[in-house]
């Protein structure tokens, strides 16, 4: 009879075999990590707390603003 240390390996090995699969560039022969990463920058206090109101408020998170805003400008990459 199985325990559920059992079970939670089982599940660990599924998820690191699904994890290991990277999609490469044919061009180059480099994966391709899209995995989410931070960006830190430096803003004054009180700017931040308005935009977090802001983004409360318009019922948003932080990051889909900031992507929104990167994309706008940048588009998105390829």
């Amino acid at each position: 009879m199985s325990n559920y240390g059992d079970i939670i390996k089982q599940g660990r090995k599924e998820e690191k075999q699904e994890t290991n699969q990277k999609a490469v560039n044919t061009a180059s022969g480099k994966t391709i990590n899209n995995d989410p990463v931070n960006i830190t920058i430096k803003v004054p206090r009180k700017s931040r707390q308005y935009w977090t109101s802001q983004c409360k408020l318009a019922g948003l998170t932080m990051t889909e603003v900031l992507m929104s805003a990167l994309e706008e400008r940048f588009g998105k990459p390829e």
